[in-house]
């Protein structure tokens, strides 16, 4: 009988996988302490590959705790740390470490695009205001000093997104993350208008598809 969902949320300090009945009781939790490192400048990075193998052992943990919980799930439902980019290449590898939303190296760039009368567009249509912490700030950081990285690069993620590609080989994002950095959260879309006017029109094809939350997979 499948009579189990897992949750997994990959905050930014500690990893976690719950199990629940269809009840929304909670059954068992695993958690594991997450890591990440500074850098001068403002920099803050966390490893991928670490990530999925710190989760994978969260959920072996739960494995060890719910009896025969492989033939017993119903669905996961993944989740994590907002913002950052977390770049992966053609063949699914990680191309650097993730930029988390602590990541404050983009800045200037924010105070640069914030200045602009445009910006007053991208806010309408994301109907967010900009910081050194999201994608898109990330993005213009990145082209100005790090185009060879970018130019490895085949989809960028958050890290739910990369969680969601390990256990589906999917590469996809949601409507939140995908709109309020890039979007339009009435069409839950991508914009042009705000590629433009931060000046990333070029890299629009490292963005996931956007697909409901709650599809399953």
């Amino acid at each position: 009988m499948r009579d189990v969902l897992i949750g997994i949320d990959a905050g930014t300090s500690v990893i976690k996988s719950v199990a629940f009945d269809k009840a929304g009781r909670q059954i068992a939790a695993t958690a594991l302490p997450n890591r990440y490192e500074t850098l001068p400048g403002g920099g803050a990075e966390q490893d991928l590959a670490r990530t999925w193998a710190d989760t994978a052992v969260t959920l072996r943990q739960l494995a060890d705790k719910v009896p025969d919980l492989a033939n017993r799930v119903i669905t996961i439902a993944v989740t994590g740390q907002g913002d950052g980019t977390w770049l992966i290449d053609k063949g699914g590898e990680p191309v650097a470490k993730g930029w988390l939303w602590l990541d404050a190296r983009a800045a200037r760039e924010v105070e640069e695009i914030r200045a602009r009368p445009e910006d007053r567009l991208r806010f309408e249509k994301t109907g967010s205001g900009l910081a050194a912490c999201q994608q898109g700030s990330q993005f213009v950081f990145m082209k100005r000093n790090m185009p060879a990285m970018l130019a490895s690069a085949a989809t960028a993620f958050h890290c739910k997104d990369w969680l969601y590609f390990k256990l589906t080989g999917e590469r996809a994002t949601d409507p939140s993350e995908g709109t309020f950095t890039f979007g339009d959260f009435r069409t839950r879309d991508y914009s042009d208008d705000v590629l433009d006017v931060l000046g990333v029109a070029d890299l629009r094809h490292l963005l996931p598809p956007i697909v409901d939350g709650t599809r399953q997979s």
